[in-house]
């Protein structure tokens, strides 16, 4: 039986997981995983009130999503862009990314977010695929966008 996936803000104690899932990320892209970076981020986040979401199963960490409040004159007001979105391997394809930008979603729609916008890597498909079920549009400035309201 598998266990039922909790999404919920990211806390202080919450750190060193999600230090340890975006390196995880970075490390998968090939990109430097320096911790230390990696925590000043993270503390940023949290000192800016930047939605930070964590995915746990049981106790274990199995997903991170961080987005960037910034204020957008193209959508007339506060738009979230998607700046790390991470699912371990072994969790994928099983709803951890759903649950995760759904609650995203709800929280920014109820803050008056106007849209979330992301971009995703080529060769990303169940990405891609996840992001067009949830309504989520390509456009010309970013490649993915999802108009919260108007």
């Amino acid at each position: 039986m598998t266990a039922t996936i909790e999404v919920r803000p990211a806390e202080g104690r919450d750190t060193v997981l999600v230090v340890e899932l975006l390196a995880a990320q970075l490390a998968e892209h090939g990109l430097a995983t320096d911790r230390e970076q990696i925590a000043r981020g993270i503390e940023v986040a949290f000192q800016t009130g930047a939605p930070l979401l964590v995915a746990l199963e049981g106790s274990r960490g199995v997903g991170a999503c961080l987005a960037n409040r910034i204020a957008s004159v193209e959508h007339g007001g506060a738009v979230l862009f998607i700046e790390e979105l991470y699912v371990v391997p072994e969790a994928r394809r099983r709803g951890v990314a759903r649950a995760l930008l759904g609650r995203l979603l709800t929280e920014a729609a109820a803050s008056g977010v106007r849209a979330i916008e992301l971009e995703v890597d080529e060769g990303h498909e169940p990405a891609r695929a996840l992001y067009r079920n949830l309504g989520f549009e390509a456009n010309r400035r970013t490649p993915w966008a999802l108009e919260l309201g108007r």
